[in-house]
């Protein structure tokens, strides 16, 4: 009898096997099958041959003809090779610890442990022909943390003719079973990538994956992977590798991959999609198959963690000479390099595709071009033109970002004195042009019609010389147009940032009562003020809005609220029909508000003591100014404001002062 000398349960336990990678004790044990056949065939010549056997629940489904039994979760494996068997030297590495009677293949003697850490027990079988005395024997027993004690003698095996070594991983633990793709030809796929290496041997054993059908991974091999004659070497900072370039024809490969492989094993596998801009899934579409290079050296195999799961190598460069970045860095460069035909092409076509839609559809975005390039060169290919404007506005964000630091900057070295004023002439002249080429145009149209609207809104609101208040409509038009029958509003024919900036970009949702502007339509007036109107800056797509802007406009100087007829109540009316989700949008869409829709009402008006009477009833609270009442309804998630006329003008004077001297008006 023999056992561990060491605390197997505490070995085990401490082993790291993340629970996402099941299959690890699967290709322990066929490397070990594969080094198994190598030690044989150092003795003799054969041919060596790997099976692996899926174990699936019988129970799942029952034994009914037709029925595919594949759709059963996976609870096991039986890996069986014809190599040199459990011999004598070989038990005895089983039996020790981080053994290193293979060190020089990269066998970190610990592979086995990662079997109890997966699965509840393996059953070992071994037949082989003794070398003392030409005896076929065999040595059998059950590996697991209930039996400590291995029982490991030899007794005689009649009638045996061929080496056979059969490792049975048995019952996965439920935290590692629920990982297990069910799918043979996939986890067949998994094994090739895992073995890339080997395969790549002309003495290869053939490995086959055996569940209702067969599975040869040497064709599967040489069918979907081509291997390219070169290779190229990387240095890095005195490192070497060396990156084998493949093209991998499955689709079920997902995408480009770079693969770091140690002792002839694959550690980490990386997506290149994410790593280089220009190359995606398309690849596959375009050219029939995904770029996988092999990525391996004496580094890796030095710095490779005991469970052979990851490196212990740093993932960015700090007081390490080379870490992961650096490595995956000139990787990629080579990769670039190997891929470039493809890549330009790609690129090229990006290139035309964000110019063209940029002067067709965005000239906002036209000065990225030429102070953006490499942003926009980090852009992915395909994108939609939704997802393309997404991407020109977060540049934009991050051109606007930087212009306002590099002003502030210049604004400093003006506070503390420049030394070199044709240095600072230049840098001035360079941060103007960038100012005029993003804004000029656009900023100049956009502030003289805001100082328009701004002194029509003055008049408005200003009793006229035959002693009368304009009539409502004005006003309403001036800041929210009535709508004609069915027409759209654009954007540039409301002047809703004079009530909130943030107003700007919302668009009309729907109305208490529609608005025709019909003069032959009875009490038209009446329609006009008492109809609260809902914009927000959301299209409506079906989900539920986030916010929801209510207003309502009241003429100048009016003085006969009651406590039952006044702007807050009728637009928390509103809300309450617009809560209900039956009311309909502009296009005849439901207007869908959920528990989290929150509402912002403004009702703009002037505070006559009757308003102010019902506001302070309703517990609103005055501005620091004095000319505006707020206050949170919670029960509606309500925000409401009454902004007087007089707060509306001063506020949109002093926000937009700035731009009026600017631009001189």
């Amino acid at each position: 009898m023999a056992g561990f000398t060491i605390d197997l349960a505490g070995r085990v336990r401490n082993f790291d096997l993340p629970k996402n990678q099941p299959l690890i004790p699967l290709y322990e044990a066929i490397v070990n099958s594969i080094y198994a056949i190598q030690e044989r065939q150092q003795k003799e010549e054969f041919d060596g041959k790997i099976e692996v056997e899926i174990i699936r629940d019988p129970q799942q489904v029952a034994e009914i003809e037709g029925i595919d039994k594949s759709i059963n979760e996976i609870t096991g494996f039986r890996i069986i090779d014809n190599g040199v068997g459990l011999d004598d030297n070989n038990m005895k590495s089983f039996l020790q610890s981080d053994s290193t009677y293979r060190a020089d293949k990269g066998g970190k003697g610990v592979g086995r442990f990662s079997w109890l850490k997966a699965f509840l027990k393996t059953h070992i079988e071994s037949v082989y022909k003794d070398e003392n005395d030409g005896v076929w024997v065999k040595r059998e027993f059950e590996f697991s943390l209930d039996k400590l004690d291995i029982d490991d003698r030899l007794v005689e095996e009649k009638g045996a003719f061929e080496n056979r070594t059969c490792v049975s991983l048995i019952d996965y633990l439920p935290s590692y079973r629920k990982h297990v793709n069910k799918n043979a030809e996939t986890i067949a796929m998994k094994i090739m990538q895992h073995c890339m290496i080997y395969l790549m041997s002309p003495k290869c054993p053939q490995i086959c994956v055996i569940d209702e059908e067969r599975y040869s991974i040497n064709s599967m091999f040489e069918k979907k992977i081509y291997r390219e004659r070169e290779s190229a070497n990387i240095d890095v900072n005195g490192e070497k590798f060396e990156i084998l370039h493949t093209q991998v024809h499955d689709i079920s490969v997902g995408g480009s991959k770079l693969f770091l492989f140690a002792n002839d094993r694959m550690v980490k596998d990386i997506d290149l999609n994410k790593e280089i801009v220009d190359l995606d899934k398309n690849i596959f579409e375009d050219k029939g198959y995904y770029y996988v290079g092999i990525l391996s050296g004496k580094f890796l195999d030095d710095n490779v963690d005991m469970n052979r799961t990851s490196f212990d190598i740093s993932e960015n460069k700090e007081d390490e000479e080379v870490s992961m970045e650096d490595i995956v860095l000139a990787a990629k460069s080579e990769v670039e390099k190997y891929l470039s035909e493809y890549l330009d092409e790609v690129h090229k076509n990006k290139d035309e595709h964000i110019r063209k839609y940029i002067h067709n559809n965005a000239p906002q975005f036209r000065h990225l071009l030429k102070y953006m390039p490499e942003s926009i060169n980090k852009i992915k290919p395909g994108l939609t033109d939704n997802k393309l404007d997404e991407e020109l506005y977060k540049i934009k964000r991050k051109f606007d970002t930087e212009l306002k630091k590099a002003n502030k900057e210049i604004l400093e070295k003006i506070d503390v004195g420049t030394e070199n004023l044709a240095e600072y002439k230049d840098k001035f002249e360079t941060q103007f042009q960038k100012i005029s080429e993003a804004n000029m145009a656009a900023l100049a149209e956009y502030v003289a019609h805001r100082k328009v609207v701004l002194e029509l809104l003055k008049k408005g609101i200003n009793i006229k010389e035959d002693g009368k208040f304009n009539k409502e409509a004005y006003i309403h038009n001036l800041i929210y147009p009535m709508r004609r029958t069915s027409d759209e509003i654009e954007y540039s024919s409301h002047n809703l940032w004079l009530i909130d900036e943030r107003l700007s970009y919302s668009e009309y949702i729907s109305s208490d009562i529609p608005f025709d502007n019909n003069p032959k339509e009875e009490r038209t007036d009446v329609m006009i003020l008492d109809s609260p109107v809902a914009v927000s800056d959301e299209d409506n797509s079906g989900k539920e809005y986030e916010t929801i802007v209510i207003l309502e406009l009241k003429r100048p100087m009016r003085d006969d609220y009651t406590y039952a007829e006044n702007p807050v109540d009728q637009m928390l009316e509103y809300v309450e029909k617009l809560s209900s989700n039956k009311v309909s949008d502009k296009n005849g869409r439901i207007i869908r508000v959920g528990e989290n829709t929150q509402f912002y009402l403004y009702a703009v008006c002037d505070i006559t003591p009757s308003l102010k009477k019902v506001a302070f009833r309703n517990d609103f609270k005055e501005t620091p100014d004095k000319m505006g009442l707020y206050k949170y309804h919670e029960k509606s998630h309500s925000y409401i404001e009454i902004l007087s006329f007089d707060k509306i003008l001063n506020d949109a004077e002093k926000r937009n002062r700035i731009l009026f001297d600017k631009l001189g008006v």
